[in-house]
């Protein structure tokens, strides 16, 4: 008896060109399931923000941790898009927070318009305290003679139109000198024209830093400015600019002095 008939069938039942398709194909299955495993593009994965909790505010920044990031991704939180998304390597990158009102938003990751990765409500914006006061001492940078003959006690300070600040004294005119940051190092630097020895009352609002304390800033024409020994405040007078050199800050009425 013949295997194969004159039909090519084996056994009067199956083509011999249909039997090594069938195995062509069987072999063909496992090939392409490892072609699609080793070429393909692995899925992006969210694993965790830092910080957690920011402060409402402008200027911040978090930095996202996951794997398989890659460059022109964004993120968003909520709906709300962010500013920047600056990879670091595939695991993670740094992101500029746009202003969000208090609350708690999920941080979504797209791969251009398509979502591929969400953290629900892994931020939490807090509403800072307002209007933290804060003794200051130090003194106004070199004032010009119609900026010095304005500055009083009881004059109200501003920041473009916000009440900023209230003097509560002035001393006497001393040598002119800038107290710089070299390294590690702090330095102070004659300067030319004198200074006005002035201890100001503050209005300050809380805000988390970085590290995770929670310092106070206030308003300044470029951008917010930390109080802290050695910041430097521009002020509004009805005569022009003033420019103050914070020395130390400390709660009002406090009987001493505290760096901050």
């Amino acid at each position: 008896m013949n295997v194969v008939d004159d039909r090519g069938r084996i056994a009067g039942r199956f083509n011999i060109v249909d039997l090594f398709a069938a195995a062509v194909l069987f072999l063909l299955i496992p090939l392409a399931i490892g072609a699609y495993a080793l070429f393909r593009t692995p899925p992006a994965v969210l694993a965790s923000i830092t910080p957690r909790t920011l402060f409402e505010g402008s200027n911040q920044q978090i930095e996202i941790d996951g794997v398989n990031l890659r460059p022109f991704m964004r993120v968003s939180f909520d709906t709300m898009p962010a500013n920047s998304f600056l990879l670091g390597s595939t695991k993670y990158a740094l992101v500029d927070v746009p202003p969000l009102k208090p609350g708690t938003y999920d941080v979504v990751l797209y791969d251009y318009a398509r979502e591929v990765a969400r953290l629900p409500k892994a931020l939490t914006v807090a509403a800072p305290v307002r209007a933290v006061m804060l003794e200051v001492t130090g003194s106004f940078k070199a004032p010009p003679d119609a900026v010095a003959s304005a500055l009083k006690p009881g004059v109200e300070l501003r920041s473009a139109s916000d009440p900023l600040a209230t003097i509560l004294s002035i001393g006497p005119d001393v040598p002119g000198a800038v107290r710089l940051r070299f390294g590690d190092d702090t330095i102070t630097a004659p300067a030319d024209r004198r200074d006005l020895p002035a201890t100001l009352l503050i209005r300050c609002a809380t805000r988390r830093a970085p590290d995770g304390a929670v310092r106070c800033s206030v308003p300044n024409p470029d951008q917010p400015v930390i109080v802290a020994p050695d910041a430097l405040l521009t002020f509004s007078t009805a005569t022009g600019p003033a420019v103050f050199q914070i020395a130390s800050a400390r709660a009002p009425g406090s009987a001493s002095t505290s760096r901050k």
